[in-house]
């Protein structure tokens, strides 16, 4: 702008110079003069303009410093299994804020992360010292900073990167067209960085990633030596501890995912997730799975001091996915996935199909949906050693899962879900599975019900 200014006083200066000189030597003709006014004029219109244009501006850079989109939502939840029932509360804040005119930052945290009502983080961490015994806390060695409260999104997002939408820190993803697997609005806690490609004008989408996923899984249950999680490191416990799984269910990992769109109705999706690194193992096992241990108590937390040792031989998840999305009109769609994990040379099946009719909207009163869902999710498979008997999932303990699904390893059902706005920012929405069975013996399992209440600020 300054060069601006400088080159316009130089323009009205030499054009005054030019006609003074030329005053000097000759009068002017009324020609002349009528040109040098229009000349004049004409350069005071560029200034007035380069005035505004940086008025402009400074007032748009003083707007977008302010620009800081804070808002959240909260929801209260009622859940029943079986005979046991259990209220709980979501609250999380999120905040975005643009970073030049073609990057964005976006953050979330979920203040508390359904957690039951009267428990805190440190009183669910005390969970794990029954009678004082100063154990069970050392058992996961982020179990604090996975529990209640977390960051689950903190991310840069860049537009035009080598044609490609480029997102690096935490974030969400979807997999496939129900999320049943993984929702980006349902959580994020997915570390690393992901490339979007938009094709025919976002009709077709190619996505490629490398991240951690570890901070989405879940320490899963304990078998062998022990019937709770939490007594499964008591070293008083017969037989020891032989874990469910050695770790967290994905680490580092490649995955793809894309979507093509036939027409207005029809769409396909397909994804493929391949796990290189580990997560995080616990802290009481080493890389090798462990027989049954042998503590020294004098040491705070009690050190594994002997065992017999099983080497584990680092197998890696393998996960692939295909998915369609159709609609029947304007108000029926209907979608579903499949979805195959891979490893020790066994596999594990989950499908996953929601018919749904219409779709609540929070920003519109009196809006409302109904769904009525299917999913089979195959038992874990195993392999036996001489420690016990490992078992992996296809969910491998991921909390990534939609809010709108309803999904558990080795559980065959039926789900009948509503949708209901009653007013601008209120949500309430059910669930309630029927002919629910275990999958590996169609013996009758545990319905699920569920009602909560959302709102929006």
């Amino acid at each position: 702008m300054k060069n601006s200014k400088k080159y316009i006083a130089m323009m009205l200066s030499a054009a005054f110079s030019l006609n003074i000189a030329a005053v000097a030597s000759a009068a002017p003709t009324p020609e002349q003069l009528d040109a040098l006014r229009a000349e004049i004029k004409e350069l005071r219109q560029v200034l007035k303009v380069e005035k505004a244009k940086h008025k402009y501006q400074k007032a748009k850079d003083v707007e977008r410093s302010k620009e800081w989109n804070v808002h959240g939502d909260i929801r209260t939840k009622y859940a029943k299994v079986d005979h046991e029932d259990v209220f709980t509360q979501r609250f999380r804040v999120s905040v975005e804020h643009p970073v030049g005119d073609t990057m964005r930052f976006k953050g979330r945290w979920a203040v508390m992360n359904n957690n039951e009502y009267g428990l805190t983080t440190s009183h669910s961490d005390a969970l794990f010292r029954p009678n004082g015994a100063n154990v069970y806390s050392y058992a996961y060695p982020d179990y604090k900073a996975a529990d209640n409260n977390w960051i689950s999104d903190a991310y840069v997002e860049m537009d035009r990167v080598f044609g490609s939408t480029l997102t690096v820190g935490r974030f969400g993803h979807t997999f496939g067209a129900t999320g049943f697997w993984s929702d980006a609005e349902a959580s994020g806690g997915i570390d690393g960085v992901k490339a979007s490609f938009d094709l025919r004008g976002g009709k077709d989408n190619i996505t490629i990633g490398y991240a951690n996923f570890a901070p989405t899984q879940e320490y899963p249950k304990y078998v062998g030596g022990a019937t709770t999680a939490k007594d499964s490191y008591d070293k008083n416990v017969v037989g020891g501890a032989a874990p469910y799984y050695f770790s967290k269910g994905i680490g580092d990992a490649l995955f793809i995912t894309g979507k093509h769109q036939f027409d207005d109705k029809s769409t396909v999706y397909a994804s493929w997730l391949h796990q290189y690194k580990t997560a995080n193992k616990n802290a009481l096992m080493t890389s090798e799975l462990m027989g049954t241990p042998i503590y020294d108590d004098n040491q705070d937390p009690p050190v594994l001091v002997s065992g017999p040792n099983f080497p584990w031989d680092g197998a890696k998840h393998d996960l692939w996915s295909i998915g369609f999305k159709h609609k029947f009109g304007d108000t029926v769609t209907l979608l579903g996935d499949y979805m195959q994990n891979r490893c020790f040379n066994a596999h594990q099946d989950a499908t996953y199909i929601s018919l749904r009719y219409r779709g609540a909207d929070i920003q519109q009163k009196g809006s409302f949906g109904l769904n009525l869902d299917y999913s089979r999710v195959g038992s874990p498979y195993s392999r036996k050693n001489s420690a016990g008997t490992e078992y992996f999932s296809i969910l491998a303990g991921n909390k990534l899962s939609s809010d709108m699904t309803l999904v558990a390893d080795n559980i065959n059902a039926f789900v009948f879900g509503f949708q209901w706005v009653p007013g601008k920012n209120i949500f309430i929405e059910g669930k309630q599975s029927f002919n629910t069975k275990f999958t590996d013996t169609g013996d009758k399992a545990p319905d699920y019900t569920s009602l909560s209440v959302s709102t929006k600020f």
